[in-house]
């Protein structure tokens, strides 16, 4: 999403109130993939939310699980379900769970999902579901139950959801390509369980979808960032399982930077250690896991190729400003403009 900009003579416009004619607001939005860490932070300074705090990051955690649960529930595919959520992540690098129910956003996450991915369902039996998973020992619901209010605030939300994404539907996951980085790894390397560490690579990918790595890097670089995590874990869980040499250029393997697919790793990681509250065993390895990466990443030192514009963009950042008066982000996030949307032609 970009700044604001003047309205083109030949860009069409649907007022919805005086107030757009008599001001003139003009905004072009434009899809973005991927963003760095410092652009997160900048929305989330646009936001007014400051840091994340616990309840927040809690939210997003338990948003992931409903979306999970419910796609279960309803037979989805986990390709769709992963959709939902990365959806979920997008709505929120703009809008504030403080000013929307999460749950409604959830549904209307897995409700455009479904279409996406061409597994469609009616919004009806979404909620259906919904109620299944929330009151699981009560009488499931009926269709002439549902409130309309409740239908019709969801299907607000959709268009809501549409214009955050651009109408932009092109989404790359993951999984596809863990499984072709083990196949290319079991070619030169005969002694690798693949099996193995493909399925917990698999499960690391689906779980990597409950934190922000689907905005912050591309499918392949996650990928191979669980494949090397993975690698790391089993080791720790099992002596003789070999995993991947530490001698090879992995970077290079997986098409990504050293430093990206630590990153990935690292807040898998996070993850984990900040959902488990019961096994202490598990947060102590993920926890040694973590100081070795660290380790790891100081011995080899600063990326030699990388400019300083681009490393000071990549590294996480703490918010220190405010706006004064309304921020951009609330302006774009009202309906008292227009939008005019670009798409990349390459």
């Amino acid at each position: 999403m970009s700044g604001s900009s003047p309205l083109a003579p030949n860009t069409p416009s649907t007022p919805l109130s005086a107030t757009t004619i008599t001001t003139g607001l003009s905004f072009k939005r434009h899809y973005r993939p991927y963003f760095t860490k410092r652009q997160l932070a900048t929305l989330n300074s646009l936001k007014k939310n400051g840091a994340l705090t616990v309840k927040e990051i809690n939210t997003r955690h338990s948003s992931c699980k409903f979306i999970q649960d419910i796609g279960k529930k309803l037979g989805f595919p986990q390709k769709t379900i992963s959709t939902s959520q990365a959806l979920y992540h997008r709505f929120s690098l703009y809008y504030s769970p403080r000013e929307y129910s999460s749950q409604d956003i959830s549904v209307t996450c897995i409700f455009v999902a479904s279409k996406i991915e061409e597994t469609a369902k009616k919004l009806k039996d979404i909620l259906i579901a919904v109620h299944s998973v929330k009151y699981p020992d009560s009488k499931e619901l009926e269709p002439e139950q549902i409130n309309e209010e409740r239908r019709r605030k969801i299907l607000g939300y959709e268009k809501m959801l549409l214009e955050t994404i651009c109408f932009d539907f092109q989404l790359r996951h993951p999984f596809e390509y863990v499984i072709k980085f083990v196949k290319w790894i079991q070619a030169f390397q005969e002694s690798l369980d693949s099996k193995r560490l493909a399925r917990k690579a698999y499960q690391l990918a689906v779980d990597s979808f409950k934190t922000l790595l689907c905005v912050e890097y591309p499918a392949h670089t996650i990928a191979g960032g669980c494949i090397y995590l993975a690698s790391r874990l089993l080791k720790e869980q099992d002596d003789t399982f070999q995993g991947l040499p530490e001698s090879e250029p992995w970077d290079q393997y997986f098409l990504s930077r050293m430093e990206d697919i630590e990153d990935v790793a690292q807040q898998i990681l996070d993850l984990y250690i900040f959902t488990n509250n019961t096994n202490r065993n598990d947060v102590s390895q993920y926890t040694r896991i973590k100081i070795a990466l660290n380790e790891q990443a100081q011995s080899r030192g600063p990326d030699l190729i990388m400019d300083d514009i681009t490393r000071q963009e990549l590294r996480p950042r703490t918010t220190d400003w405010e706006f004064d008066g309304p921020s951009p982000l609330d302006a774009v996030n009202t309906n008292q403009h227009t939008v005019s949307y670009h798409f990349s032609t390459s």
